[in-house]
C-alpha cells in the first residue's frame, strides 16, 4: 500500500522526447517540468534512442530523463526492449504510458501488468504520412483492447479521441477522462508584432501534416496579396519536397523553413506573434499543441475540421474547413482570418491545469488500488504481504556515488535488497549514480559546498521527514557527520552506520587525531548500531571506545557472477587499448592516494616494465595521479603504463590481465583483492582483512611477507609478481569458498536481517523478502570482538582524548 504522505513515484514512458520535435514531446515536457516541481510526486521519463548517442542518464528540469537503445534506428516502430528492466524493476507507484502508436506502449503495458503495476494510458494519437498505417489504425487499436482494459485510466487529449477509443475498444465509458494539452506560451516580447501577410504552419514536416497545401494556398494568396508569405516551423524528412513544390509554383522566396530548437518556449512565443494567421491542415491531430500555443496568444487559426482539431472548430476557436478545401478557397479564409481583428488570448488550458489534472489521476488511481488492497485483505482474500507488514523503506546517506567499495556496496542493497531505496548524495553523483538512476533506482544529489554545508542538518531532515524512511544507513565520515544528527532529527525510527575506511593511521586520508576520534565516537552515538566491514574494522572501532554490543561485522558482498572471467573481454580490452595478446598485463585498482602505495608498485616494477613484454594498467582516479605519471617517466617506462581513470567495467578489465597487485598495507576490507580473484586472477597484495575467516588459503592469493620495507619490499613485490607471471596461475573459475564467504546475495541478507532486528518491537514495522532457495543463505554477522584493549577500560571519555 502506498504511503499518501510521500511522494508518489511516478515513471512516464514515452517513445520520443526531446531533442525530438512534436506535441508528444512538448506535452511530456511541458507537464514534466511542472510535476518535477511538485513535493507530492517524484517523475522520471522514459524514453527510447534510436542514435545510440544520446546520454542514458539525464537531468531535466525536475525528474530524470533515461534512455534506451530503440531499433531500428531508421524506423519509428521504436523497439526497445530495455524498457522492460527499468519498469518492472524501479518501484514505481504508477506508471504513465504517453503514446499509443509504436511498440513502446505495448512494452511498458506488458511489463506494468507482469510487475502488478498500476498503469495509465494517453493515447496522443497523430496520423501517418503511410496510408497503409493510417489504415491500420483501427485494427491497431482494437488488437491492444486486452491490454488497455488493464489501465486505470484512459486519457485522451480531446473529446475526439475519447469518442474514438470508446468506440474501438468497447471499454467502459468510466474509465475515460479527456485532458487537453495547455496552451501556454511565455508572453511575447512588446516589440514583435503580427507581420503583414505572414502565415505560419507549424510541425513535423511530414507529408500528412499539410504543409504543402498551405503552400498551394500561399500562390493563390499572393495573386491577391502580393506581401503574403509563409513560414513553416519545423523540421523532418518531407522539407526537400515542400521547398521543390514552392519552387515549382513560383513561390520559392516566399516560403522559409525553419525549425525552432526544442523547448526554447520563448522562440516558439516570437514566431507565432508575429503571424497575422496560423494555417493548421493536418490530416489528423488529436489536439494540436501549436495550435493551442497561437490561440493562447489570441492568434486566428485556419484548420481542417477533423479529428482534434474538430474539437476546436466546434468549440468556435478555429475557422473550420472540409478536408481537401480547394487551394483557392483555402487562401480566401486565410485571408479573411489574418483582417480579422486580433483578440485578447482565448481562456484556455494550461499546462499548469493539465500537469495538476495528471497530478489527480495519479493520486486517485493509486488511492484506489490501496482500498482495493485493503478490502482484498480485511475480506481474507490477499496474500500480498504478511498482515501488518510492507516494503520497509531505506535512506542511504553518502558522500557520493563514484567507483569506490562503499559505493559499490550501496550499489548492491539498491539493487539486490527488497526494500524500497532512496539514496541522497552530500556533494555528487557519479558513474555508480548514472547507473542507479539509469535502472529507475531514486538518487538525491544535494552539491553540498560552501556555506550550503552548515545547512546540510535541516536540509537533511526535511527531506527524511518527506521521505519517511524506516531506516537510514549512513556510509562514509561525512554522510555521518551530517547524516546521523539530520536522522534523528527527523525522527528515523531505525539508524544504522557503515564504517568502511578505518585504518589503524588514518580514516578515509585523515590522520586519526584525537580530536577526530572524539567527533567519531561522539557520532557513532546518534546510531542504533554501527557496521563494520571486517574483523580488523570491528578491533579498531572497539580501540576507540566503540561498544561492541551496538557492532556486528557484516563483510562487504562480492559480486562473483559479475567479476567472472571471460574471454571476449579480455580481447576486446586489450585491443581497445592496442595491447597484444601475448603482453603480460599487471593490474591495480583503486584511488590514486598515498595510503594505496601505488609509487611503491611502480618503483617495484619499473625494471619488468622496462622490458617491453609488460605492462602496467592502473584504475582509479585520485590526487596523487600527477605525482604517480612523473614517477613514470623518471623511471622511462611511461608507455608501459596505462591510468585508466575511473571505470564502470571493472570485470572486462580484470579479464584483460594476467596478475593483480595490491600493494597497500592499510586496508579495511580489500574489495579489490575480492574481486580480482573472483575474476580467477593470481593476486599479490599487502593487506587484505576481507580474507580473514576464509575456512583454507586461497591457492591465487599471495600475500607478501608484513616485516618487510623499503627496497627488500619492492625486491618481494617484483620476484612474487615475475612468479606469477611465468606459472601462470590464473583459474578458471572463482575459488570455491568465495561465494559462501563474501558473496553479494549473503552481504544484502545479512543487512537486511540487521534492519529486521533493530526495527523487532517498534510501532513501524516492515517485511523484507526471504532469500531465496536457490542461492546461498545470508552469512551470518560475525560479532564483533568482545574484550576491548587497555584503552577501552578506562572511562571511555579520558580514554579518547588519552590516546592518539
Amino acid at each position: 500500500m502506498s504511503d499518501s504522505r510521500r511522494p508518489l513515484r511516478v515513471l512516464q514512458v514515452t517513445a520520443r522526447y526531446l531533442p525530438d520535435l512534436g506535441g508528444t514531446e512538448t506535452h511530456v515536457h511541458e507537464v514534466g517540468r511542472r510535476l518535477g516541481r511538485r513535493d507530492d510526486l517524484d517523475l522520471t521519463v522514459l524514453t527510447t534512442d534510436r542514435t545510440g548517442r544520446r546520454p542514458r542518464v539525464q537531468r531535466a528540469e525536475g525528474f530524470d530523463v533515461l534512455r534506451r537503445q530503440a531499433w531500428p534506428r531508421g524506423s519509428d516502430y521504436h523497439l526497445a526492449p530495455g524498457l522492460v528492466n527499468v519498469i518492472r524493476r524501479g518501484g514505481w507507484d504508477l506508471v504513465h504510458l504517453q503514446g499509443i502508436h509504436t511498440a513502446v506502449p505495448i512494452l511498458g503495458m506488458l511489463a506494468a501488468r507482469r510487475a502488478g503495476i498500476p498503469y495509465v494510458v494517453t493515447f496522443h494519437t497523430g496520423g501517418h504520412s503511410s496510408g497503409a498505417r493510417t489504415s491500420m489504425r483501427s485494427a491497431q487499436w482494437k488488437a491492444l483492447s486486452p491490454l488497455l482494459r488493464d489501465a486505470r485510466r484512459l486519457i485522451g487529449v480531446s473529446r475526439f479521441e475519447r469518442d474514438l477509443f470508446q468506440g474501438a475498444t468497447g471499454i467502459s465509458p468510466d474509465r475515460f477522462t479527456v485532458i487537453r494539452n495547455g496552451g501556454g506560451l511565455p508572453t511575447a516580447p512588446a516589440e514583435v508584432r503580427p507581420i503583414a501577410g505572414r502565415i505560419v504552419s507549424s510541425g513535423r514536416l511530414e507529408r500528412y501534416k499539410g504543409h504543402h497545401r498551405v503552400i498551394e494556398a500561399l500562390a493563390a494568396a499572393r495573386r491577391r496579396q502580393p506581401e503574403a508569405h509563409l513560414v513553416i516551423l519545423g523540421a523532418g524528412p518531407f522539407e526537400a519536397d515542400l521547398r521543390a513544390l514552392a519552387d515549382r509554383l513560383g513561390v520559392g522566396r516566399s516560403v522559409t523553413i525553419r525549425a525552432v530548437p526544442p523547448g526554447d518556449r520563448d522562440a516558439m512565443a516570437r514566431e507565432l506573434a508575429s503571424a497575422t494567421v496560423v494555417a493548421a491542415l493536418s490530416d489528423y491531430e488529436a489536439h494540436p499543441v501549436g495550435v493551442m500555443e497561437a490561440l493562447a496568444l489570441g492568434v486566428p487559426v485556419v484548420g481542417y475540421d477533423v479529428a482534434g482539431t474538430g474539437d476546436l472548430v466546434a468549440d468556435g476557436l478555429v475557422t473550420g474547413l472540409a478536408p481537401e478545401t480547394p487551394a483557392e478557397r483555402v487562401a480566401d479564409a486565410l485571408l479573411a482570418a489574418a483582417r480579422t481583428r486580433r483578440t485578447a488570448a482565448v481562456d484556455l488550458p494550461t499546462w499548469e491545469s493539465c500537469a495538476d489534472e495528471l497530478a489527480t489521476v495519479y493520486r486517485t488511481v493509486v488511492d484506489e488500488v490501496d482500498q482495493e488492497e485493503e478490502e482484498a485483505k480485511k475480506a481474507g482474500k490477499g496474500e500480498r504481504k504478511r498482515a501488518g507488514e510492507r516494503p520497509a523503506r531505506v535512506v542511504h546517506v553518502i558522500t557520493a556515488l563514484t567507483t569506490g567499495g562503499a559505493e559499490r556496496q550501496v550499489q548492491h542493497l539498491v539493487e539486490r535488497g527488497s526494500a524500497e531505496s532512496t539514496v541522497i548524495c552530500l556533494y555528487g553523483g557519479g558513474l555508480v549514480a548514472d547507473d542507479l538512476v539509469a535502472a529507475g533506482h531514486r538518487v538525491h544529489v544535494l552539491g553540498m559546498a560552501g556555506w550550503r554545508r552548515f545547512a546540510a542538518p535541516l536540509r537533511l531532515a526535511r527531506m527524511l521527514r518527506r521521505l519517511r524512511p524506516d531506516v537510514v544507513h549512513t556510509h562514509l565520515l561525512a554522510a555521518q557527520f551530517w547524516g546521523l544528527p539530520a536522522a534523528r532529527l527527523a525522527g528515523v525510527p531505525v539508524i544504522v552506520s557503515t564504517e568502511h575506511s578505518l585504518m589503524p593511521m588514518t580514516m578515509e586520508g585523515r590522520p586519526t587525531t584525537r580530536r577526530l576520534r572524539l567527533l567519531y565516537y561522539l557520532l557513532v552515538q546518534l546510531a542504533q548500531h554501527s557496521v563494520a566491514v571486517s574483523a580488523a574494522t570491528a578491533r579498531r572501532m572497539v580501540s576507540w571506545g566503540i561498544n561492541p554490543a551496538r557492532m556486528s561485522v557484516i563483510l562487504n558482498g562480492t559480486d562473483i557472477d559479475a567479476m567472472a572471467f571471460s574471454a571476449g573481454d579480455r580481447a576486446a580490452v586489450r585491443a581497445e587499448l592496442g595491447v597484444a595478446q601475448d603482453v603480460r598485463l599487471v593490474g591495480a585498482v583503486g584511488r590514486l592516494a598515498p595510503v594505496k602505495r601505488f609509487d611503491v608498485l611502480i618503483d617495484a616494477l619499473a625494471p619488468l616494465l622496462s622490458t617491453g613484454d609488460t605492462r602496467l594498467l592502473v584504475v582509479g582516479v585520485g590526487p596523487q595521479e600527477g605525482a604517480l605519471r612523473r614517477r613514470c617517466a623518471e623511471h622511462g617506462i611511461s608507455d608501459a603504463v596505462h591510468f585508466l581513470g575511473a571505470r564502470s567495467d571493472v570485470a572486462r578489465v580484470l579479464s584483460a590481465l594476467d596478475v593483480f597487485v595490491s600493494p597497500s598495507r592499510d586496508e579495511t576490507f580489500g574489495l579489490a583483492i575480492l574481486e580480482a580473484l573472483a575474476n580467477g586472477l593470481p593476486t599479490v597484495y599487502g593487506e587484505c582483512p576481507g580474507l580473514e575467516g576464509l575456512p583454507k588459503p586461497l591457492a591465487t592469493a599471495i600475500k607478501l611477507p608484513a616485516e618487510l620495507d623499503g627496497n627488500a619490499e619492492r625486491a618481494a613485490l617484483a620476484e612474487a609478481v615475475d612468479a606469477v607471471l611465468d606459472t601462470g596461475l590464473r583459474a578458471d573459475h572463482p575459488p570455491a569458498d568465495l561465494r559462501a564467504h563474501c558473496g553479494v546475495e549473503g552481504f544484502v541478507g545479512a543487512v537486511e536481517a540487521l534492519y529486521r532486528s533493530l526495527s523487532a518491537g517498534r510501532r513501524t514495522t516492515f517485511g523484507l523478502a526471504t532469500t531465496p532457495a536457490t542461492t546461498p543463505a545470508p552469512a551470518p554477522t560475525v560479532p564483533a570482538p568482545t574484550v576491548p584493549p587497555p584503552a577501552a577500560q578506562r572511562p571511555r571519555s579520558r580514554a579518547l582524548l588519552e590516546d592518539s
